[in-house]
């Protein structure tokens, strides 16, 4: 909770935003500190206001349409009537350019979005200051002037008064001498505060975005000097301020900031980018062991974090740019942190990743691919394979379950692992999702007229989360459904377990209303999120499929026991299991004899295509 700072000045504030939200934040923060606020939707009104006002300080949103936020503080820096009132440019994290823009365009400061009210009050009233001492320090000089002419008149006149002028003089100096060496030091205060994280005292973006530039040159100049970045991120860190408050992640943050001093200081630089994103910048050599700094890193994060009564375990992904040589620009740089960041969370957990041509090549082909996937949709592109699920005592066939491929015209059949992420960025997935549902539903009613028998076949079809968040799903599935005579029994809807873990908004009714529409509901990779079994009777699940990690480490006794906790567990709450990934008749054996209904994996059959898995139906018994 923030603690509003009351002024004791009330100060004229224009407030220069064409977002609604982010005015009656700042206006209704600004008045409860005492100020007199004013707002502006566009560049044109702004200027109207600021002419007919005369603001005391302008916060000013640097991307509007129309007339931007540069345009608006050039036409301010312009006229000589308003180019004293200070400019704070408001933006967004990621606009580091923009920022530096500003800066050289004459704004004082800025803002980053999303707000931290309490910085946003502070850096008010410093610039509020700093122009108070500005305009005092003005008027003192109009006053010496007169005084320094009225001595020099008295001089002639009366020469007996000159000593006592001449004191005056030396004591209007003192003042003005005291006064600019305030002046200096908040000067000085305001640069430290306009380049160091405020949470954490570590340098901020702004600083490594100049600093990085400047090693750039450095380093084009000077081929014998190299540097190598380390970006840091902590995984589900929003899971500490979620569950144990916005205080306690904050005191997370600055030891994870002292650690990392601690591991480094001296030896290079250390940044918070924001939130919980940390950056290293080191010089290295051609033979420094980029891995083993990583894992240095890693060890002194790892140990737990004691913070008052709460125990707290982190860890953290890396991604390593081993030298910036070869970087001309500051979004080359960022864009292939972005690349590897994105690696290393893809790694698991806790782990690294160093950049590489392999791992560029890669991104350039999931740019391709993010661009090519609504034309994909469009040109009706995916198809579906089908993975049989066998009854684990009898071994008769039971259902399949709908995988969705992508039949590229130039690259083949591609797996799900390469788009899936894709749509889901793009906003394609509930699309796809939809397409899958449609093919799973045709395909079940060929299978129906083709085979009689197959009338108590279930199709499992994956859902997203995104498709929750649709008010229309469940229409949409049941229409689907009755186009192709699909009962709601012969229909099963898979959620991965970590759309439950992730989302505790998850929405339950819209899961109740399938439910009790009589379409089946499987939580798919179960066990990954092994705390989430004492979340699993809030929601309406009729299967739980075992993730195959599990299946692997049967042979473990820790492996065993978790399986067999889950399996008591779902049974105990009325629900079956599936143990996805059985690959030999040992596993096979082992999670019958300990409960397990059903099967899915290699051992049976990897998934089908349409053709193949019509052949399996003919050649395999039917429940």
């Amino acid at each position: 909770m923030v603690n509003l700072i009351k002024t004791t000045q009330s100060g004229l504030i224009l407030i220069v935003d064409d977002n609604t939200n982010n005015l009656r934040v700042l206006f209704n923060l600004l008045k409860k500190s005492g100020f007199r606020v004013l707002v502006a939707t566009d560049g044109k009104n702004a200027l109207d206001k600021v002419n007919q006002t005369y603001p005391d300080l302008i916060l000013l949103d640097v991307m509007m349409p129309e007339l931007s936020g540069f345009e608006v503080c050039r036409q301010l820096q312009a006229n000589p009537n308003t180019q004293e009132i200070p400019v704070i440019f408001m933006t967004a994290l990621s606009e580091n350019e923009d920022k530096v823009k500003g800066l050289k365009l004459g704004a004082v400061d800025y803002i980053t979005k999303p707000f931290y009210q309490e910085e946003v009050l502070s850096r008010i009233q410093l610039h509020l200051k700093l122009r108070s001492l500005t305009q005092n320090l003005r008027e003192k000089n109009k006053q010496l002037h007169k005084e320094v002419q009225a001595r020099l008149l008295a001089e002639t006149k009366l020469k007996h008064l000159n000593e006592d002028l001449e004191n005056r003089v030396l004591e209007r100096t003192e003042q003005l001498s005291s006064a600019l060496e305030k002046l200096q030091a908040r000067e000085e205060q305001l640069s430290y505060e306009a380049s160091h994280d405020h949470l954490t005292g570590l340098y901020n973006r702004l600083w490594v975005t100049q600093y990085l530039s400047t090693l750039l040159d450095d380093v084009s100049s000077h081929s014998q000097i190299n540097y190598g970045i380390f970006f840091l991120d902590l995984g589900h860190f929003k899971r500490v301020n979620d569950h144990l408050g916005h205080r306690i992640g904050d005191q997370v943050l600055k030891e994870v900031a002292e650690r990392l001093l601690g591991c480094w200081r001296g030896q290079g630089q250390v940044a918070r980018l924001g939130g919980d994103k940390f950056l290293l910048i080191l010089e290295i050599c051609e033979n420094t062991d980029k891995e083993a700094i990583a894992n240095r890193i890693l060890e002194h994060l790892q140990l737990p974090i004691t913070i008052g009564h709460y125990p707290i375990s982190l860890h953290a992904r890396i991604g390593i740019i081993p030298s910036i040589l070869g970087y001309r620009q500051m979004t080359d740089i960022l864009r292939d942190a972005d690349i590897v960041m994105s690696e290393a969370k893809r790694a698991g957990k806790s782990g690294y990743c160093i950049l590489n041509p392999h791992l560029q090549s890669r991104a350039l082909e999931r740019i391709q691919l993010e661009a090519e996937l609504p034309l994909a949709i469009q040109n009706h592109q995916f198809e579906l394979h089908y993975q049989p699920i066998i009854a684990l005592d009898n071994h008769q066939l039971v259902g399949f379950e709908a995988l969705i491929r992508w039949q590229h015209p130039q690259r083949g059949l591609i797996s799900p692992g390469y788009f899936i992420d894709l749509a889901e960025e793009t906003g394609c997935i509930e699309e796809l999702g939809f397409i899958a549902l449609t093919l799973a539903c045709q395909q079940l009613q060929q299978w129906h007229k083709q085979f009689p028998q197959t009338q108590n076949l279930v199709i499992n079809v994956n859902l997203s989360p995104l498709q929750l968040q649709n008010f229309h799903l469940l229409t949409t599935i049941i229409t689907i459904c009755r186009q192709h005579e699909i009962l709601p029994h012969q229909l099963k809807l898979e959620v991965t377990e970590s759309a439950f873990l992730e989302n505790e908004g998850m929405p339950t009714k819209i899961l109740q209303e399938i439910h009790h529409q009589g379409i089946k509901i499987c939580i798919d990779d179960f066990g990954i999120g092994y705390s989430s079994l004492s979340r699993l009777h809030s929601f309406p699940v009729n299967t739980l499929k075992i993730d195959r990690c599990f299946i692997s480490r049967l042979d473990s006794a820790e492996g065993l026991a978790i399986i067999q906790t889950i399996i008591s567990l779902a049974h105990h709450l009325g629900m079956d299991l599936v143990a996805e990934g059985i690959e030999t008749e040992e596993q096979l054996k082992i999670v019958k004899d300990i409960g397990c209904e059903c099967g899915q994996g290699f051992l049976f059959a990897k998934p089908l295509n349409s053709e193949s898995a019509t052949q399996f139906i003919e050649n395999y018994r039917i429940n």
